[in-house]
């Protein structure tokens, strides 16, 4: 964007990428599963929090600074893994994570991101977490950890909240794929995206880097499609836990625990 100073809250970056990126892409960020309940309560639970204000204390030096992991860390927060990050913008990984190097906060990457986990390692100075799922292919669940430690990555993020997912209604009326399968639906609506289009005729990445080329018989986006639906383990438990606490033998954060 060429005028950030006009930015001034989400809804405006919203309004944004509802112009800029295509419909498939923007819907499967701007929605939930199912009826979408959780995802409408993870915005307004937060809006019911409100902070009282102290008065008459000297504000001078004020500062978020805090550990993260034993880390050095500019505020309390994290970028949290997000599948197609690399699809809402021509290798959104890679700016996400230098993003987030700017301003010294943690970058996390999902399994299920377009660029690998070696393009962010390639195109980063500062080690970010590594996001993984707990498939039923153990051998390359045992060699994205591997990768990750290549990689130089300071956590891996267990995610135990998706052992079965659920059904994303707009994902299924967009045909969501990455890269967009050329239906005149979407061609039509890539019509209507230009800088987005420009963008990714630039970058040679177009489906997940994470898996396309490395899980077994997943060499384009038909193959990744089955594999996909047949990966998610339902059987995870804590004995999984520990086993791949053993396999990274770093430091480990479990995504997912409500109670």
């Amino acid at each position: 964007m060429k005028d950030l100073k006009k930015i001034t809250e989400i809804e405006d970056l919203r309004r944004v990428a509802e112009r800029k990126v295509p419909r498939m892409f923007y819907d499967y960020v701007d929605s939930g599963s199912w009826t979408e309940t959780t995802y409408r309560n993870n915005e307004t639970d937060f809006d019911r929090i409100k902070l009282r204000q102290r008065v008459l204390v000297n504000m001078e030096g004020r500062s978020l600074a805090t550990d993260m992991l034993g880390s050095k860390v500019k505020m309390p927060v994290a970028i949290a893994p997000t599948g197609f990050t690399g699809m809402m913008w021509a290798d959104g990984e890679i700016h996400a994570a230098r993003a987030a190097e700017k301003f010294g906060v943690p970058f996390s990457l999902s399994t299920m991101s377009i660029c690998s986990i070696e393009d962010v390692a390639e195109n980063t100075s500062a080690p970010f977490w590594f996001q993984l799922y707990v498939m039923r292919d153990q051998e390359f669940m045992a060699n994205l950890i591997r990768r990750a430690k290549a990689a130089n990555c300071s956590a891996l993020i267990l995610t135990a909240d998706l052992q079965v997912l659920g059904q994303r209604h707009k994902d299924i009326k967009n045909g969501l794929s990455a890269p967009p399968k050329p239906t005149l639906a979407n061609i039509l609506n890539l019509m209507t995206k230009p800088q987005w289009c420009m963008n990714m005729l630039g970058t040679k990445r177009h489906s997940f880097g994470n898996i396309v080329g490395h899980a077994k018989n997943v060499e384009d986006i038909s193959s990744l499609s089955a594999w996909t639906a047949e990966q998610f383990d339902p059987a995870l438990s804590w004995d999984d836990v520990a086993r791949i606490k053993d396999m990274w033998g770093g430091k480990l954060i479990i995504k997912g625990i409500m109670e």
